[in-house]
């Protein structure tokens, strides 16, 4: 594994702890892979595995050129961590994935900017309304 700013167990243990509070639920992670592949895959999980595969092309242009690798990780990670407790609807995902981080993060932070930016557009309008609706289990 290449050489790291921030330690991703560290995030994920964030993440877990965030989960847990927010949806009563967790499940463990076998490890988080680096690797390169399709640029526009940030990360990725497969069927029947616990390992979360970060995408280090995109990880390293942030990790070289901004102080945001924390919360870029917190994102997808989060996000493959709501995969692999089974959701498995792209966009319920994402909308989870952007409250978590309101949560935990400013409306300001380089997270809610890379969350929103990953959501639906009708979910962030939704969410600037404040007509935002839980829809997930």
């Amino acid at each position: 594994m290449p050489t790291v700013s921030v330690l991703p167990d560290t995030v994920l243990e964030k993440v877990r702890i965030d989960v847990k509070a927010r949806m009563g639920k967790e499940i463990v992670v076998d490890g988080i892979q680096f690797a390169k592949f399709n640029p526009n895959v940030l990360a990725f999980v497969r069927a029947g595995s616990n390992v979360i595969f970060v995408n280090e092309i995109p990880y390293y242009r942030i990790v070289n050129n901004t102080q945001y690798a924390y919360e870029y990780l917190y994102v997808i990670l989060l996000h493959e961590y709501l995969h692999l407790l089974g959701i498995a609807d792209e966009r319920e995902v994402r909308r989870i994935t952007m409250e978590l981080v309101k949560e935990n993060f400013s409306e300001t932070s380089y997270a809610f900017r890379l969350s929103s930016n990953l959501a639906f557009p009708e979910d962030v309008e939704l969410m600037k309304d404040r007509r935002f609706i839980h829809t997930y289990m």
